[in-house]
């Protein structure tokens, strides 16, 4: 919790300098959201009718490449693409704030030649760990919801959600550090792997705690807005600022975390008249 808590801080005090980084990848990652997908699982659910789910509309709803139409799939794409780029400059933004205490963006965008190639290896690694856990997570709530006592289905299928969660932000502690150390130290990623994994082993379940939060309150939130939102611009622009803010914690913890375990003295924390 501890780096979630200053991930939220250094959000708030450096908002217009990292935000923005995030907003064109959560645009296309929220156009292609199947939001009738989304309607149809919340719906059933909450009136008891989960027995009517199918495999199609559970996969549709978790996936970032749904497949309900060639546009969604090309949207997703486009914004997996703009995830590495944005990532990449926003990474960059960081670590010369976090070194030097200056946040300007001169240089950064010649330093997206040094993370380009890490970032897209940690965005693709992530997009298939992703993808794999939404085929699998729609198969069990799928296979669960044909039980027909609704009771013992609602039970799994609560237990399949939090048991799949878990699993995921599991996986991905084990490499959440990885991109940074990349990027900071120039090792190769076979020895980053190992030596972030070194790192955050210590504090890898408050971690974990921190990444799960995060995650159910965004989904949480979007199911409010696909639930409530008034016509599909308006989930759009709901969608778009906390798909936004949940990349932007995510960066932000990944890079406030290394900085401490690996510990980096953070020029953005000291003041100019103390230096």
């Amino acid at each position: 919790m501890k780096y979630t808590l200053q991930s939220c801080k250094y959000v708030l005090k450096n908002f217009i300098y990292v935000f923005p980084f995030a907003v064109l990848p959560a645009l296309f990652l929220s156009v292609s959201t199947d939001e009738s997908a989304l309607i149809f699982v919340f719906e059933n659910f909450f009136s008891g009718n989960v027995n009517a789910w199918d495999f199609s509309n559970l996969f549709r709803a978790v996936s970032v490449l749904n497949f309900a139409s060639w546009e969604a799939v090309a949207f997703g794409f486009v914004g997996i693409i703009a995830v590495i780029f944005c990532v990449s400059l926003m990474m960059a933004l960081m670590e010369k704030h976090m070194r030097i205490g200056k946040r300007t963006f001169n240089g950064i965008f010649s330093k997206i030649n040094d993370n380009l190639l890490s970032t897209s290896g940690y965005v693709f690694l992530l997009f298939v760990i992703y993808e794999f856990w939404s085929l699998i997570t729609a198969a069990l709530l799928y296979f669960v919801s044909r039980i027909t006592i609704t009771a013992l289905a609602y039970i799994f299928i609560v237990v399949v959600f939090f048991a799949m969660h878990f699993a995921l932000l599991y996986c991905i502690d084990l490499i959440y550090l990885w991109l940074p150390c990349m990027q900071i130290t120039g090792f190769r990623a076979a020895e980053a792997l190992y030596y972030s994994n070194q790192l955050s082993a210590p504090v890898k379940w408050h971690l974990l705690l921190g990444q799960t939060l995060s995650l159910l309150s965004v989904e949480t939130l979007i199911c409010f807005c696909t639930l409530f939102a008034p016509d599909p611009v308006s989930f759009t622009i709901f969608s778009t600022a906390l798909y936004a803010l949940l990349i932007v914690v995510y960066c932000v913890r990944m890079q406030i975390a290394y900085f401490d375990l690996d510990h980096i003295e953070r020029a953005d924390l000291v003041k100019y008249y103390q230096r």
